[in-house]
């Protein structure tokens, strides 16, 4: 069993208390619920046939019927209500540590590997937690609550009809077990493939939306919207399929449940011809049964509820290692000052590709020096340098860092995130730097007269619906950022993209002064901004 499936069920199991209270309380509602209207059913019969007579009018007790009334409706209303808030009450208490393990494991997962930037892993993964979280609330309580209505149903039926009750053992059986697997059976599967038809639906629809003046100049628009218009009628099929196999088995349990009432009308009047049963007990039976029919219909989708928490937590814990990726590379100390990184016979292939991205790679960087990766994309540039960060584990070969250590490494990614909070903030990283440092080092990015415009300056919030800064601007904010950070091993992924040449040129100037004792590791297509004693890599 999964780590994550267990532990659900440790958490469960934990607030067995709160859990156990929601479950007895939506079992007395729909037990109320359906005891209603067989006694409601009978008060009315009783009293028309007590009616026809003024000796039984007379002698007939009606306040008794009457009180038991009232009382199944106040309980049906107080345990609706008291279930509401037990069931949710105890979903939130597990779920609230189901989300910190959750979360927990899902930050051990490599990113680096398997990101969670495109729509399809990310509307899984957040559709795979919500079925998680309601494993309990949408599968355990209403699949119980059908099991205990239907035993506690035949055992009514078994004090009047007790040779109705082999006769509707199948048909309950049927509504309890069988119609449920196959509602799990026709559903789930149109269900998963319907979520992929979307995904792949909203990426086509994100990539017309974003290519549009492209596409018009080309004259590539309407191939482009025949593609999205099919990838939606797809999608509509899928979803129309999985619509008509719910209502196929719901259909086929309405079916059920009426061959169930014919049975106990059947048995029923039987025993009103024989004398066993009386005519009121008979309508009383009868309506027991159509009571039954909507706790068994809301109980028909439990089973898959409970398959679709169940999978949604084996995907996410799939999405992580048991343990952290240990550090392979190796840092040794040297009675030598100067830095040096030896790479050997690295070998690293992403777990969603055959072809490995660096095969048998050796090289070696002896100095504090400026090195340019200039490969065309695609050949590794990005992979060496997260390699060399640890973020990625080579699976052979081997990176050996002397005079240093894994402390003394900062990298800037290809991405800059920009979080939501101040300049300050965003600069900071949770680190404390005085003011006059923020301001040098946006001055060295050239950022500061931008800074200096915004309202509150260093204080000014960034985000959407607040200042956001272009691509360039966010550069050089994490620019600024490795700067601030003031390491020994420098690893820059594309640091000048977005930015004009002129300002690209002024910055390196700057920062060649302010880096010229360390190792400076750059990815970059823009061969013209090495200088001359700069040295070139190629993988």
């Amino acid at each position: 069993m999964p780590e994550l499936v267990k532990r659900y069920f440790q958490l469960l199991w934990q607030q067995r208390g709160m859990a156990a209270l929601g479950l007895l309380l939506a079992t007395i509602t729909a037990l109320a619920g359906i005891a209603l209207l067989a006694v409601s059913g009978w008060f009315i019969s009783a009293t028309a046939l007590a009616g026809l007579s003024l000796v039984a009018a007379h002698g007939f007790n009606y306040f008794a019927p009457g009180a038991i009334v009232r009382g199944l409706s106040i309980a049906r209303t107080f345990g609706r209500y008291g279930e509401r808030l037990a069931t949710h009450e105890a979903t939130f208490r597990v779920i609230s540590h189901l989300r910190s393990d959750m979360f927990g494991t899902l930050s051990r997962h490599n990113w680096q590997e398997q990101p969670l930037n495109s729509h399809e892993a990310s509307s899984r993964l957040l559709e795979d937690i919500r079925h998680a979280e309601a494993l309990y609330l949408s599968a355990l309580v209403p699949g119980l609550v059908m099991l205990l209505s239907a035993l506690l149903y035949l055992a009514t039926v078994m004090l009047f009809l007790p040779q109705l009750t082999l006769w509707l053992l199948l048909p309950l059986l049927t509504c309890v077990l069988l119609l449920p697997a196959l509602y799990l059976r026709r559903v789930l599967q149109p269900q998963n493939t319907l979520h992929q038809q979307r995904s792949r639906q909203w990426s086509d629809a994100h990539s017309l939306f974003s290519n549009l003046r492209t596409l018009i100049l080309f004259d590539r628009l309407s191939p482009q919207s025949d593609k999205l218009c099919q990838s939606a009628a797809m999608a509509d099929q899928t979803e129309q399929r999985a619509s008509n196999a719910r209502q196929s088995v719901q259909v086929l349990n309405q079916l059920v449940q009426a061959m169930m009432i014919l049975l106990v009308l059947w048995h029923g009047l039987e025993g009103l011809a024989t004398g066993q049963l009386e005519g009121t007990l008979v309508f009383m039976l009868l309506l027991l049964t159509l009571g039954l029919q909507e706790v068994l219909t809301t109980g028909s989708s439990s089973l898959a509820a409970f398959a679709l928490g169940y999978r949604a937590l084996e995907r996410i814990n799939r999405l992580c290692p048991a343990e952290p990726q240990p550090d392979r590379r190796q840092f040794l100390h040297s009675d030598s000052p100067a830095i040096s990184i030896d790479i050997e016979n690295l070998c690293y292939r992403y777990p969603s590709r055959e072809e490995a991205t660096i095969e048998h790679l050796s090289t070696s960087l002896q100095g504090k020096n400026w090195y340019w990766l200039t490969n065309p994309s695609g050949q590794g540039k990005t992979t060496l340098l997260q390699l060399l960060a640890g973020r990625l584990q080579a699976q052979q070969g081997r990176i050996v860092f002397s005079a240093t250590e894994a402390k003394q490494i900062g990298m800037m990614p290809q991405q800059i995130s920009l979080l939501q909070g101040s300049l300050r903030f965003n600069l900071c990283l949770h680190q404390q730097y005085s003011d006059a440092a923020l301001w040098q080092v946006l001055k060295t990015v050239e950022l500061d007269h931008w800074a200096t415009g915004l309202p509150e300056q260093l204080n000014s919030w960034l985000g959407k619906g607040s200042y956001l800064p272009s691509g360039g601007e966010l550069k050089r904010l994490g620019l600024a950022r490795l700067i601030l950070q003031d390491r020994q091993v420098l690893l820059l992924d594309e640091p000048t993209a977005g930015i004009d040449s002129a300002r690209s040129k002024r910055i390196l100037k700057r920062l060649r002064q302010q880096w010229y004792n360390r190792v400076v590791v750059i990815s970059s297509h823009e061969s013209d901004l090495m200088a001359g004693n700069d040295s070139e890599l190629r993988l």
